[in-house]
């Protein structure tokens, strides 16, 4: 939540000569089995087979995966249990969430006063909002809030989700009832059951697809990242998940980070490989986030999720179309989430897992 810092790809996705850990260490091994069975004579035919698929799994597939990672999400896919139970009730200490990890938070909705990018209050808005992830950090644990962009055919409602014992900041009022709306409360409190497909999930009342955007790329045309989503003619809700680190922690994570990717930049340089515009400035962006961090500012994971909802198949594949070409012409790159659509869709809810 910073000026200087912006958003860009997640660590997560730290490279090595330009290529994932992982994906490296298939590779040689790949080719060090492969190099093998072809060279030395009477080698195992094992020895070939597993060397080509090690080769195989180093490739990219879809969704940023390689098909090593693909490969392992099939086969939970096709293991588990499709089939999961959900329960949202009102209690005296707010919104009780049940899907096997129990949990009780407050909903607090956005006090819209006129259109926010004309009346400077946006600015004001994403200052407190910053003010407040500032404060959650102050503690000795890990605290979790997340923003839900609610968009219904009589308009769009905005909602802050917070555990039980937090305060939202000023300009926020309770709404425990929009809380449950976005949980996808039932009438009477009653248990619903989702079923969950390669691509989407069945409710009681349609089918929902849940989409991640993986990183933040600079929006055409001037417009802020999100801005392009929103103008979706679906109905497409925005769901921001922040994690708030502890400042022990926080600090520690900053300067291992700024460590690694420095590590990395020398091995790379030392092998013969330049150091590119984008390398330089990612490093840039540790240093100044490491600085922040350390001068009391927040460190945060952040999870955005774009929720796609139609009564039936073919009109969510229409929607999701639109939203994949919005998505693309806003210069970010969203993952569809296949074969993790369960997981996915209880993480975009209120209370939902950590990032």
């Amino acid at each position: 939540m910073s000026e200087h810092l912006e958003l860009g790809v997640a660590d997560a996705e730290s490279r090595w000569v330009g290529i994932r850990r992982h994906q490296a260490t298939l590779v040689i091994v790949g080719l060090a089995l492969s190099g093998d069975f072809l060279v030395r004579p009477r080698s195992s035919v094992v020895e070939g087979v597993v060397g080509a698929l090690a080769l195989l799994g180093a490739i990219p597939t879809h969704d940023s995966m390689t098909g090593a990672q693909l490969a392992r999400v099939a086969v939970g896919f096709l293991l588990r249990s499709h089939w999961k139970s959900m329960s949202v009730s009102a209690s005296s200490e707010g919104v009780v969430m049940d899907g096997g990890d129990r949990s009780t938070l407050h909903g607090y909705e956005l006090v819209h006063l006129g259109r926010l990018d004309l009346s400077g209050r946006d600015h004001e808005l994403a200052e407190s909002l910053a003010s407040f992830a500032d404060s959650l950090a102050s503690g000795e644990r890990t605290r979790h809030f997340s923003i839900h962009l609610l968009v219904r055919p009589g308009g769009t409602r905005t909602l802050l989700v917070t555990p039980a014992d937090v305060n939202p900041p000023p300009g926020w009022r309770e709404n425990d009832a929009l809380a449950r709306e976005a949980a996808g409360a039932v009438d009477g409190g009653e248990v619903e059951w989702l079923l969950e497909r390669w691509s989407y999930v069945r409710r009681s009342d349609g089918v929902h697809r849940v989409l991640r955007v993986r990183d933040f790329g600079v929006a055409s045309g001037g417009r802020a990242v999100l801005d392009h989503v929103q103008a979706v003619p679906a109905l497409v809700d925005v769901v921001l998940h922040v994690d708030v680190i502890d400042r022990v922690r926080a600090q520690r994570l900053a300067s291992r980070a700024v460590h690694r990717v420095g590590s990395d930049d020398a091995m790379s340089q030392a092998a013969g490989f330049r150091r590119t515009a984008t390398s330089a400035r990612s490093i840039d962006r540790l240093h100044q986030r490491e600085t922040l961090v350390a001068d009391g500012r927040s460190l945060l994971r952040l999870a955005v999720y774009l929720v796609v909802r139609a009564p039936d198949l073919d009109q969510l594949r229409l929607k999701s179309g639109e939203v994949d070409r919005r998505v693309r012409e806003a210069g970010l790159r969203c993952e569809r989430g296949f074969g993790r659509q369960l997981d996915w869709y209880r993480q975009h809810l209120p209370g939902g897992p950590q990032c």
